[in-house]
């Protein structure tokens, strides 16, 4: 016997009401809510007019005191993001809350005004929150700025268009939510996941496929320009950063004026977007769902299904990389399956406002159930073809080849280059297609410190390589192994991706690459001289017990030095590159380290000339001998630590 009472549902549209707008309500509104508009009037005038008047009273120069000035009105502008995002909520939670209570609703809809006019008066009333403060504040804060006798008015006017334009912008996206909802503790909820959705969807669809898939790149949907368009505070944080240069003494700061207008458009266009949307769904929304979760009937199981497909896979990702890992991603499939049941079965309780919901919801679930098991398996089975897809070399324009930790441990051992020669494409294409054939041995692998024979060589361990492929149609495709195993076996056989991977790196256009990353190239390359540098790791004779010293180098010792390195840098007797710490790595190489410093002068736009500066640590070995001969020449060959005393 069911004891629930039908009621009949409520009309949807106002048809008896009539106006488009109220002022008496407007006034209410105004008188109501004052606390709201008046703390964020508050905040605005310790944020801006404040400052400018403390800073002021500061004992700086003119020029010194409009930098300042100048800073704090975009420091301010920055700021208008999060507190349009936390002004922008408690304004629509207070001037829609009639909304969640059905006493309330069913009170002022009785009123002889139209939905159109009651969303319309609201609305008008939130613009007023934001509009009548921001100007009061920029007419103070031009009148503190003529006080102190600094700054300019089109810094404080780019001020208010963005502190308004992007206050009401987060107001329309909370109003958005608040259609949707018809319980005040959910608005906040709801407007926080809508904010972060499509960049939290993809941060999950990510972390899955780097479990499930072998050389997926963690970045490739969270970090596209779709996640950061779809993510308000994010895009407006990027549109709105100011840049800082420094003319001769003063630190000046200046927005782009392209962002700016970015930034506008975006919150202009996306806000009455959201506000459009609202008011229709508004003027069919039905009373009776005040207290409800979710009030619009197509939505109820989007939210249910949405929330057990995101609430399974984000739980199972947790519960597989705290405690499930050693088992697998097939492990990871079933748990995120299990986790979504369940959260889709908590979503259908929330709706349904009760514990009893097995009867009606378990065919929906177990579609549910079915659907994201065959998603996940599909995709570790790799249907798409998606880890063996290699490029063809002749479609590639460049590729950034970067990620693989190699020794000695210098400033070589870390590779970060792109690469556009089409014969070195051709043979990173024939590497990664070497990869792509050892995918089960990836599957099993995982990253592992060392493995070292008796003799302390190195057997075995794991490297790390990314590769970045643009591609000749405009495309750019990314691809990231992070524990490729490297075996000594594997190295001794010209086919492996192991052995390729070492031949790659050991190209002396890849080493002087390597090494001169730092460097400038062109003209000022010629410019560029040694001006100090020191051996460190050294044998230490002035020490007991033969701990290690270092000794510093001269300009006229680093240039004899740099020079020598250049040579066995040009013959490809330096620099010489190991994925193993073997014998071999460990009979050619020194414990000593030479660092040398190197400067170069730069013009500035200005016409001021500045030197640039940085430094490069190279390993000595044995086949160095130019750099060998230059150290003997200089009474400090010596001092070179190798393997036998260490």
């Amino acid at each position: 016997m069911s004891w629930e009472v039908r009621t009949m549902p409520s009309g949807t549209l106002s048809s008896k009401g009539k106006g488009w707008f109220n002022l008496t309500l407007f006034q209410k509104n105004l008188t109501r809510f004052w606390p709201i508009w008046a703390v964020y009037t508050a905040v605005l005038f310790f944020l801006l007019p404040m400052e400018i008047i403390l800073d002021g009273g500061r004992e700086y120069t003119r020029s010194r005191l409009i930098s300042a000035v100048t800073g704090q009105v975009f420091s301010a502008t920055s700021a208008s993001i999060p507190v349009g995002v936390i002004f922008g909520l408690l304004t629509a939670m207070a001037l829609f809350s009639y909304l969640m209570n059905s006493r309330s609703a069913g009170m002022l809809h009785a009123l002889p005004i139209r939905r159109e006019g009651l969303f319309l008066t609201n609305w008008v009333s939130g613009l007023c929150f934001f509009l009548v403060p921001d100007l009061v504040i920029t007419l103070i804060t031009l009148a503190a700025e003529a006080a102190v006798g600094a700054g300019s008015a089109m810094p404080v006017l780019r001020w208010f268009l963005v502190q308004t334009s992007v206050s009401m912008f987060f107001f329309c996206l909370a109003v958005f939510c608040a259609m949707f909802t018809g319980h005040i503790l959910a608005l906040p909820v709801f407007y926080g996941i809508i904010n972060a959705l499509v960049m939290g969807i993809f941060v999950l669809i990510d972390t899955a496929m780097e479990i499930l898939l072998v050389g997926f790149d963690v970045g490739t949907l969270s970090g596209s320009s779709l996640g950061r368009w779809c993510t308000p505070a994010l895009q407006l944080n990027n549109l709105l950063r100011y840049d800082t240069f420094y003319d001769e003494t003063l630190e000046m700061q200046s927005f782009s004026s392209v962002s700016t207008a970015a930034a506008l458009g975006y919150c202009v266009v996306l806000g009455a977007i959201f506000t459009l949307v609202a008011l229709a769904v508004y003027r069919c929304r039905q009373l009776e769902r005040a207290g409800d979760l979710v009030t619009v009937g197509w939505v109820r199981p989007v939210f249910q299904y949405g929330l057990g497909v995101c609430g399974g896979v984000a739980l199972g990702i947790l519960l597989y990389m705290n405690f499930f890992d050693r088992f697998g991603a097939w492990s990871f499939i079933l748990l995120a399956v299990i986790c979504a049941v369940v959260c889709a079965f908590a979503g259908r309780m929330l709706l349904k406002k009760t514990l009893r919901v097995f009867a009606d919801g378990w065919k929906g679930c177990a579609v549910l159930a079915g659907t994201l098991l065959l998603v996940l398996a599909g995709a570790r089975l790799d249907l798409m073809g998606y880890q063996i897809w290699t490029p063809e070399a002749d479609a590639v324009e460049s590729v950034c080849f970067s990620g693989v930790n190699s020794a000695p441990y210098d400033s070589g051992s870390y590779t970060n280059y792109t690469i556009t020669d089409p014969e070195e494409i051709a043979a990173v294409v024939d590497l990664h297609g070497a990869i792509t054939q050892r995918l089960d041995d990836l599957k099993q692998n995982s990253e592992s410190s060392g493995t070292y024979d008796r003799d302390s060589y190195q057997t075995e361990t794991t490297t790390s390589l990314r590769l970045r492929y643009t591609l000749k149609d405009g495309r750019t495709v990314s691809r990231r192994y992070d524990s490729l195993p490297i075996r000594a076996e594997a190295l001794t056989d010209p086919d492996s991706y192991a052995s390729k991977l070492e031949r790659f790196i050991n190209r002396p256009e890849r080493i002087r690459a390597a090494y001169g990353s730092d460097l400038p190239s062109g003209a000022e390359a010629r410019r560029v001289e040694a001006s100090g540098g020191s051996l460190s790791n050294t044998r230490d004779t002035d020490q007991e017990g033969g701990r290690y010293g270092s000794y510093d180098l001269s300009a006229q010792q680093a240039q004899v030095l740099w020079k020598a390195v250049q040579e066995d840098l040009d013959a490809g007797r330096i620099g010489r590159r190991y994925l193993l710490d073997d014998r071999e790595r460990q009979e050619n190489c020194f414990v000593s380290d030479i660092e040398l410093y190197f400067s170069w002068p730069v013009v500035e736009v200005d016409g001021e000339k500045v030197f640039n500066s940085t430094s490069i640590f190279f390993t000595p070995q044995v086949t160095s001998t130019s750099t060998l001969r230059a150290l003997e020449e200089l009474g400090l060959r010596e001092l070179l630590r190798g393997r036998a005393d260490s």
